[in-house]
Order: structure tokens, then C-alpha cells, then sequence
């Protein structure tokens, strides 16, 4: 069974969810060639592959971080939007080519797409196989309306954004109609989901919610919570995560969104005086001396066990952990302007969770403060909706494997096994 991820370029979520698919394969189909096309934070996660008996081919060659600057303007038309940044990160032409380089010289049994757009029209163009990993119903922009775009401060033109999502839903449902199978960690939701491409390939059982695909949850043993503590130079006092997210449409809201952290961090401690910030920022930043800062934590899930409260981005592949993990979390989008994740802003809150925009140091506080003082781990509703079973990570593995087993036994045989 040979199996290609292909891990969308954007963000660190979609290399995380297809790194956590990858070893769930591998524990369970020992023999199975799987392979990583990685175009993106190519010094962190490529020797996570390879310690997961993934082969890795580096498609970008320069390291590749949209974390650490804006990658859109104010101005949303054709030229600045489709072409200056949907065109380029999505739909890429000279990655189409590539990825159709790499598909011939792979003989791939299935090509697993995590939202990589090049990657799925490569796939549907030349009949490979093919599935979608989602946590998009829809192309990004058909879920966000003109009124949002306008009120994140963006100069909206309006007919090239009708005709964007026009070509981008095209797109978009081609690629779900061609795929052997999608499947989605995002649950369904009604008023924003209904009349999308998946939507309509759940009622037809092309798509399957999975829930979580995720890393292994690690077990937790005596003295596990110390050790984390210990290795971060934490006391026994509560802790709170404050964690940005993989892709920053504006720079500047990157650094609002930290400065309100340690902020909230300053009042909760006037009630909570022995409450501990860990800071993931994704760069260095500046931070009062009881601030921990890190860059990045590629296994966060033993700090994640041990914090009584998460403050982060609405990034899809977090909220999923943290649904599974059962995190007291508040979700924290830090601008309209961030569009690429207004829509599950919106989803978390319709599901329970509390889900800030733009929160000012008080009302983030106000968030977190019952939280902390409840001082316990039960699932609510809101975490049993995306993850009601925990990880989905073995059954989504386990759904690739059939389609790569069902499109494999339907190809014609290689000349090598012919002759064999």
C-alpha cells in the first residue's frame, strides 16, 4: 500500500493533522510506503516524518513560515486577492505541475490531500486517486460574507470577490466530486453549512466526520504533570496557555492578540496571584520576566494535560486536540480581519465554547476567571460535539487504508508485477 500526503502549505495545522494520519498508518499497517510532500516548516516537521518511517520530499526547498508576517492587504479585489494571494498559495499552477511530477514518479495507491488545493487538482487532473482531508465545508471565501470582510476593515470589490467565489466553488466541488473518499474533523452545522460541497457529500456518504485526527494522546503517569512543569521552569501554581496562530493575514494582529494575553495574564493575577502564562508566540517576543515564552512546541499535548486553562486562535487542528483533551479553552479570534478563521469563530461559540473577537485585557479575563475557578477537566457539550468519541485518528486512518486497498485493486497491475 503505497500512500502520498500532500499537507496544505498554510499553517502548521495541516502538516500536524497529516503527520498524526501518517503514524496511525504506520502502527497499524507496518509495511505500508507512505510519503510526505512538505512545502511547509520543513526544519520542524520533516524529522517528526521521518521518525515516523515517513519518506520526506521537501516541494519547497526555502523554509516556509506564514506565521511571521501578513500575507494579505486591505484591498480585496482580483489582482491583490485571487491573484496576489489565493492564486500563489492555492491554486498555484507551477505546483500543479509539480505535484504531478511527483505523483508519476511515486505510483501512488492514494494521494491524501490535507486541504492542499494544488494537490487534489493535480490528482483529480490526471485521475490519481484521491482523497480530502477538510476542515473547510467550503472554499475559505464562500463562508465568509462581503458585510464580515468590510467590518475586519478590509475595501471590498465586490464583483471580482462574486466572481472569485464562483471559479473557487468550481474548484472546490470538483475536487470533493473526483475524491475516492473526504473526510472532515469540523462537525455539521446547519446555518453554516447547509448547500456546501461537503454538506452534500455527507448526505451522500462520499464524506465521513470523523472527529479528531490527531497525535496519540500520551498517557499520563506519576510524576508526568512535574516533569512538564520542571522542563519549563514552572511552579505548582495554575497554568495558562496562551497560543497564536499558524497563519497571521496581518502581522499586527499577531502581536495585539499577545499583548492582550499578558495583559488578561496581569489581571487574573491579581485574583489568582500564583497563576503561570506559558506563551507560544511562534517567534521570540518580549514578555515580563514571569512570562515563559516559547516559539513553537511541535508535541504540546503534555503541556496541554497540565494547564487549567488554554487561551488560542480558533485554528481547526487546536480546536480538535482540544476537544479531545477535554481543555478548558477560550478561543480567541484577534480580528475580523484574520477571515480565514472567522467561520469557526463562529462555529465554536453556536457549539458552547467561549469564542472572543478582539477581546479587550478585561474581557478576556472575564472569559477565563470562571474557568479557573471551576478547577475541573469534564467534557461539555461543546467538546463532545467535535470530538464525542475522543480521537478519530484510527478510523480515519483506517478509512484511507480501504480507498488506497479499493483504488489499488481496480488499476490495472505495474508492469513489475506482471512479470512477477
Amino acid at each position: 500500500m503505497r500512500i502520498v500526503f500532500a499537507p496544505a502549505p498554510t499553517g502548521s495545522g495541516h502538516n500536524m493533522r497529516s503527520l498524526a494520519l501518517a503514524r496511525e498508518l504506520r502502527r497499524q499497517w507496518p509495511d505500508a510506503e507512505l510519503t510526505v510532500l512538505l512545502g511547509s516548516l520543513q526544519t520542524t516537521f520533516g524529522p517528526l516524518f521521518a521518525a515516523a518511517g515517513v519518506e520526506v520530499v521537501d516541494i519547497a526547498g526555502d523554509h516556509v513560515d506564514h506565521a511571521t508576517h501578513s500575507n494579505l492587504t486591505r484591498d480585496l479585489g482580483w489582482q491583490t486577492y485571487i491573484k496576489g494571494y489565493v492564486a500563489p498559495a492555492f491554486v498555484n499552477g507551477e505546483r500543479v505541475l509539480g505535484y504531478l511530477s511527483h505523483y508519476q514518479d511515486l505510483a501512488a495507491d492514494l494521494v491524501v490531500s490535507d486541504y492542499n488545493i494544488s494537490a487534489s487538482m493535480a490528482a483529480a487532473i490526471a485521475g490519481v486517486p484521491h482523497a480530502l482531508v477538510t476542515e473547510r465545508y467550503d472554499f475559505t471565501l464562500l463562508q465568509i460574507d462581503d458585510p464580515t470582510l468590510e467590518a475586519g476593515g478590509f475595501r471590498v470589490h465586490h464583483e471580482d470577490l462574486r466572481r472569485g467565489r464562483n471559479a473557487l466553488h468550481a474548484v472546490f466541488d470538483w475536487i470533493v466530486s473526483t475524491a475516492e473518499i473526504v473526510l472532515t474533523d469540523k462537525p455539521y452545522v446547519p446555518e453554516l453549512d447547509a448547500g456546501t460541497s461537503v454538506a452534500a457529500a455527507l448526505d451522500t456518504g462520499r464524506a465521513v466526520f470523523t472527529g479528531p485526527m490527531i497525535r496519540e494522546i500520551p498517557e499520563r503517569g506519576d510524576g508526568t504533570g512535574d516533569s512538564v512543569r520542571a522542563s519549563l521552569g514552572l511552579g505548582p501554581g495554575p497554568v495558562m496557555v496562551g497560543s497564536v496562530g499558524g497563519t497571521s493575514m496581518f502581522w499586527e494582529n499577531k502581536q495585539r492578540v499577545i499583548e492582550s494575553y499578558i495583559r488578561a495574564h496581569r489581571r487574573l493575577k491579581q485574583t489568582h496571584p500564583d497563576l503561570q502564562l506559558v506563551l507560544l508566540g511562534r517567534e521570540f517576543v518580549e514578555a515580563p520576566d514571569d512570562v515563559v515564552v516559547l516559539t513553537y512546541l511541535p508535541d504540546w499535548m503534555p503541556l496541554l494535560q497540565e494547564a487549567d486553562v488554554l487561551l488560542s486562535a480558533p485554528g481547526w487542528i487546536t480546536v480538535t486536540e482540544v476537544a479531545a483533551l477535554r481543555v478548558p479553552t477560550v478561543f480567541v479570534l484577534s480580528s475580523l480581519g484574520e477571515y480565514h478563521e472567522v467561520e469557526a469563530s463562529d462555529r465554536l461559540g453556536r457549539l458552547g465554547f467561549p469564542s472572543l473577537v478582539a477581546p479587550t485585557a478585561d474581557q478576556l479575563a472575564d472569559a477565563v476567571r470562571p474557568l479557573l475557578d471551576a478547577g475541573n477537566r469534564e467534557p461539555t457539550p461543546a467538546h463532545l460535539a467535535i470530538a464525542p468519541e475522543g480521537s478519530g485518528t484510527a478510523r480515519a486512518a483506517g478509512l484511507l487504508a480501504r480507498a488506497a486497498r479499493t483504488a489499488r485493486a481496480r488499476r490495472p497491475a505495474r508492469v513489475e508485477e506482471t512479470v512477477r
